[in-house]
């Protein structure tokens, strides 16, 4: 099929599914088929972890069914879903990733008002500040959920082992360079400019081939993660991504610092990202040519790479002899705030369902009854917020695998109502500097243009 029939087949698509959502307001349009009283959820966790809390769910909720449907988040994921709801087999409780929520706000039933009284969901001091950013809009809240996850360093104690005695060997007679050295390691950086002191002692290169790389970082297309990654450093370099109308980009406008001068927040956070993929920078330690990161990871072709928590959950499972340990992204230092960032699944109602009460009911439920049931199968970190004192640089420990503290910290950015698009156009400008056909301003010129033209589409 051609391309331009694909995108005719997709405008029909979506013009009746904007149609019967319409008509489902006034109690027209298509009939379920799926039997009365059955709430039908989509998920992306295996059928177990979602066993215990259905089991309690349905125990209050006499004589309702309830089907769990595991699915994979592929690139068929979103229409697959809207043409189940179009036919009526739901989903009524819908899993999507926490940056699509604004893509599909006007097609999901919000929370309802009675449960809206409900003075620990809508607390903004309840849940931490993604859920809130990510969920609710115009003091509604179109998704929750139980857990939150949060971009991190997974690396290899083995290489990590072997470079530090190197560069004991190396450094040998200029102790304080040594003993400033060990610390890092035995720490883990707690800056980015840490993490670039220690990447030539974790690669092992001759010439500008690379057999161990230090971190995988720097290019886009075998690095999972990279888009995520990117944004991290523009938000960690207080980048302003979108205007506050959310009607432009402005990732690649100046600011001023303290002193009144321009500076380039975004241009820099995509200069210091592309650094670790060109031969020329002494940071140089990944390139367009290695493997994937994850599979260069288990096979010992990398010290570091970036992800979430799920990541460990699929190495324990498919490689249970490869050691690896996990640590807090690096900083920029002490004089700029500590950023994270958040990605998480959100469990959302389809405006369309005509099970939209107990599928809010199920997803209270599931987000503060049962969250620690669920944290415990997910391992990610727990979507309440917790008491403690506000993050400090120097107490970070980065070192370890991340806790609820880094939530604290954590934040997302609205990427309007195209976040793969968006995402895909930040991986491009990562390639056109890369290869050279832009310089890197240049580039982020094009992707804001190309991000604000999605922002200003008319059409879904």
């Amino acid at each position: 099929m051609s391309d331009k029939y694909r995108r005719i087949i997709k405008i029909i698509g979506t013009t009746l599914l904007a149609v019967v959502f319409a008509l489902s307001l006034t109690g027209c349009g298509t009939q379920s088929t799926t039997k009365p009283n059955t709430l039908v959820i989509w998920g992306f966790y295996d059928e177990d972890v979602f066993k215990p809390i259905i089991k309690d769910f349905k125990r209050k909720n006499k004589g309702l069914k309830v089907k769990y449907y595991k699915k994979n988040l592929d690139s068929n994921y979103e229409n697959d879903a809207l043409n189940s709801m179009l036919s009526g087999q739901g989903p009524d409780v819908w899993a999507i990733p926490s940056d699509w929520v604004y893509r599909h706000k006007e097609k999901l039933a919000p929370m309802p008002e009675e449960l809206l009284k409900n003075k620990k969901i809508v607390a903004k001091d309840y849940f931490v500040d993604p859920i809130i950013k990510d969920n609710v809009f115009d003091n509604q809240i179109y998704g929750l959920s139980p857990t939150v996850d949060a971009l991190q360093i997974y690396y290899n104690p083995t290489i990590f082992d072997q470079a530090k005695s190197n560069a004991s060997k190396l450094l040998k007679g200029n102790d304080a360079a040594r003993s400033k050295i060990n610390k890092i390691f035995s720490n883990f950086p707690v800056t980015w400019d840490e993490f670039n002191k220690i990447i030539p002692y974790l690669t092992t290169k001759n010439g500008s081939f690379i057999s161990i790389s230090g971190a995988a970082i720097g290019t886009s297309n075998n690095v999972t993660y990279s888009a995520d990654l990117l944004s991290l450093l523009m938000l960690q370099n207080q980048t302003k991504m979108l205007s506050d109308d959310l009607s432009q980009a402005t990732l690649n406008l100046p600011t001023k610092n303290s002193s009144g001068q321009d500076v380039f927040p975004g241009k820099n956070s995509l200069d210091f990202y592309n650094s670790f993929a060109d031969a020329s920078q002494s940071n140089y330690t990944w390139g367009t040519g290695m493997p994937n990161d994850v599979e260069a990871f288990v096979q010992g072709k990398v010290a570091m790479i970036f992800s979430y928590s799920t990541l460990a959950g699929y190495l324990q499972q498919i490689y249970p002899n490869f050691r690896f340990q996990r640590a807090l992204v690096p900083q920029i230092g002490e004089l700029n705030p500590i950023i994270d960032y958040a990605h998480y699944t959100t469990y959302a109602v389809p405006e369309i369902s005509p099970m939209s009460k107990t599928a809010w009911d199920f997803i209270t439920y599931l987000s503060i009854d049962s969250a620690s049931t669920y944290r415990s199968a997910s391992k990610e970190l727990p979507a309440k917020k917790q008491n403690s004192a506000d993050p400090v640089l120097k107490s970070r420990q980065s070192n370890s695998a991340p806790t609820s503290e880094i939530l604290k910290t954590a934040t997302t950015w609205n990427k309007g109502r195209y976040p793969v698009e968006v995402d895909n156009l930040l991986k491009q400008a990562i390639d056109r500097v890369n290869n050279r056909s832009q310089s890197s301003q240049a580039s982020l010129d094009t992707a804001a243009a190309n991000i604000t033209q999605l922002l200003r589409k008319d059409t879904w």
